[in-house]
């Protein structure tokens, strides 16, 4: 063997000994493979943006029905502060069931032993590999939360089995979300590169309890818009903070044609109706509204467009003065 060959050989031994160990510090391959919602938040690129609240409280209310804000508070993380990027799933117990299990999955700063110590001295009990809160109840079972850091830059949490679920797979080299999960396979439809994103098994989350609505607002049009939904198999939402606008995107897919005519038209008539409805409390967002497109291909529709970040943090102060007034 030549000592280029041997040079090479060893770069892919040690290759081959390091993939295993790369696979369990990526987010995404813990994962279960049978998640029916998952989402991500990239909230370091959100320090500094007023959004930062925002996208985090949809892509969690959408992925596991406000969840994950919960388990990281329990385990004594600031998303705002020590945390850069956050994974949220749901997944349900059984195949027909209607109950749920959720993981939080935490990529940023963090100190596990004195992590650790807080919570236990909260009451908190050293499990195996992970703690278990105190308190405990989450709204998807009757499970305590817990939560596991696996490396200073690396924690998960949610209800017991759920992580006990994770640290398994990520002692056998990760879940493979990526390319055995359902909703893995339909990655590709989504922009990963956005700030905040969101996928939606509408078939499979409809019968949990729990998570996997999609926010299409109040009102008919709202109404409507959910009622379409619900016909498509998935549903993928996006959003990125560019700093003078947050850029929307979504996508449904089917494998019918008169069900992706009727979500095409159903969306179409939604755009009107709340063009309609803001024309006078907000007139500018007409014209944005105007700017949102529409459009089918075979198995999916697609609706992109994009929101002035002075016409969103306008919109939001007149919500949080509303809510103030009550």
């Amino acid at each position: 063997m030549t000592r280029n060959l041997r040079t090479l050989a060893v770069f892919a031994l040690v290759a081959a000994l390091a993939l295993p160990a790369l696979a369990k510090d990526d987010a995404l391959n813990l994962v279960p493979a049978n998640a029916v919602t998952v989402g991500m938040v990239k909230l370091a690129d959100l320090r500094t943006s007023p959004l930062s609240s925002y996208l985090f409280q949809h892509t969690d209310k959408m992925s596991t029905d406000g969840e994950a804000e919960k388990f990281l508070l329990e385990a004594g993380l600031s998303p705002t502060r020590d945390v850069d990027t956050l994974v949220v799933a749901t997944t349900p117990r059984t195949a027909l069931g209607s109950e749920a299990d959720v993981l939080v999955i935490a990529e940023g700063r963090f100190q596990p032993d004195r992590l650790t110590k807080a919570l236990i001295s909260r009451g908190g009990t050293q499990k195996a590999g992970y703690v278990l809160f105190a308190e405990a109840k989450t709204h998807h079972n009757d499970e305590g939360g817990a939560v596991a850091f696996l490396s200073p830059s690396m924690a998960i949490a949610g209800n017991e089995r759920s992580v006990v679920a994770a640290l398994s797979a990520r002692a056998a080299g990760g879940t493979g979300f990526r390319t055995r999960g359902t909703l893995g396979l339909d990655l590709v439809r989504v922009d990963t590169k956005a700030t905040a994103w969101a996928l939606v098994d509408v078939t499979r989350a409809q019968r949990l309890a729990k998570g996997g609505d999609i926010n299409t607002g109040k009102g008919q049009a709202g109404d409507a818009l959910k009622s379409a939904l619900k016909t498509v198999s998935t549903v993928a939402v996006w959003a990125t903070d560019t700093g003078d606008a947050l850029e929307l995107g979504a996508i449904g897919l089917s494998g019918d044609k008169e069900t992706l005519e009727l979500l095409e038209d159903t969306v179409r008539g939604a755009l009107s109706a709340m063009r309609l409805a803001v024309k006078d409390k907000a007139p500018d967002m007409v014209a944005v509204l105007r700017r949102f497109d529409v459009s089918r291909k075979n198995d999916s529709i697609l609706i992109e467009g994009s929101i002035p970040a002075a016409t969103l943090r306008e919109l939001m102060a007149k919500k949080t003065a509303a809510i103030g007034s009550k």
